[in-house]
Order: C-alpha cells, then sequence, then structure tokens
C-alpha cells in the first residue's frame, strides 16, 4: 500500500519537475552549468578520484560535456553508461566520435567488452573504488535523495559497489523539500547546486 502511495507521489513530482526543468532559459542553463563545473572540480571528491562514472546529458539536463572534456584533460578515467535492455553497464570514454545515439536520442559508448568499467581496469566489481558516480536526477533534496527518471538503472547498478562515492548535479530549481524514497532507492553522498554543495 505505502510502495503505491510513494510510486504516486513520485510520478506526480516527476511530472513537475521536467516541466520545470525545461523552462528554464537556455542562457540561465548554460550560466549555471558552468558554475556547476567549477564547484564540482573543487571538491575533494572529483580531486582525490581516479576514475569518473558520469552521464552523458540529454535534453535539459545539467549539461555533462564540458565536465566530460575537463575531467579528460585532468587525466581522469571516464566512463559513459549504455542501457542494454534493462540493465545499464559503463563504458570506457575516449572520443566524442565514438559515441552513437540511442533510439531515444541519447550519445551511447559501443558494447564492447574490453572498455566495460570495472574489468577494463583488470579489478571486480567489490574492489572497484577512488571512483565517483556523477548521477542525473528530475528533484534532489537536503538529504542527498534523488528523484530518477523511473527505470530504475542507477538504483541497480550502484548496489553493486560497496566502495563508491556518488554525486548529483542540480540547477537550483530541482532542489525540493522532500523526495519520497522506498528502500530500494540509492540515496546520494553529494549534491552539488549553482549556490554550493551539500552532504
Amino acid at each position: 500500500m505505502f510502495e503505491n502511495i510513494y510510486q504516486e507521489q513520485k510520478e506526480a513530482l516527476r511530472e513537475n519537475m521536467k516541466k520545470m526543468r525545461d523552462a528554464i532559459p537556455e542562457d540561465q542553463r548554460k550560466i549555471e552549468d558552468a558554475q556547476l563545473l567549477d564547484i564540482i572540480t573543487k571538491t575533494a571528491l572529483y580531486q582525490e578520484a581516479e576514475s569518473i562514472l558520469t552521464y552523458v546529458s540529454f535534453g535539459s539536463e545539467v549539461s555533462t560535456r564540458d565536465l566530460i572534456d575537463r575531467a579528460m584533460k585532468d587525466g581522469k578515467k571516464v566512463y559513459v553508461p549504455r542501457v542494454n535492455g534493462d540493465t545499464m553497464e559503463f563504458y570506457r570514454f575516449e572520443e566524442w566520435k565514438e559515441l552513437e545515439e540511442s533510439r531515444l536520442g541519447i550519445l551511447e559508448p559501443d558494447k564492447n567488452p574490453a572498455k566495460r568499467f570495472p574489468y577494463e581496469l583488470h579489478i571486480s566489481l567489490d574492489r572497484a573504488q577512488d571512483c565517483v558516480f556523477i548521477v542525473p536526477g528530475l528533484a534532489f533534496d537536503s538529504h542527498c535523495n534523488r528523484l530518477g527518471y523511473g527505470g530504475g538503472y542507477y538504483d541497480k547498478y550502484l548496489q553493486g559497489f560497496e566502495k563508491r562515492m556518488t554525486l548529483g548535479i542540480a540547477y537550483s530549481e530541482q532542489i525540493v523539500d522532500r523526495v519520497p524514497v522506498t528502500n530500494k532507492d540509492q540515496s546520494l553522498d553529494l549534491v552539488v547546486t549553482p549556490q554550493g554543495a551539500f552532504y
């Protein structure tokens, strides 16, 4: 019963947040994207990470294009996601031209087993550390709870990692008083907004 109530609350919030984020003017988004990049790259989380696993931005999401380029310039290993049916895997990013559009128009890497995280590093899942996951979302709250898109891809993927740090990035309008969560939802370690970061 409570699960159904939470799902209804989530769907209503998703619809509202999509409209709100889409309504943010493009020039404002560009300014805030630059502010977010500056804040993220100054965090210890970013600076100490050897590997950055991040979504490739689409539509009105906080842009990760410059972040990916900056991480590459800073000598980080960068991995981006590919959805395979009802699962998601991350693969090593090296050049933008290697990515291809999915049926939804999202840029994804080639499904190359040799580049799949963390096995590309020749380590097992439980030994993957010194990595930061930059996670997309529609809404976040001050407890670092996140409202995703409803597919559960990140929640399922992150369950396999004990030694990992997660970071959400959001425009100011995406911060809400409370995100409805269940025990299946993974909270984040840090959320960054143009006004700063909270843990």
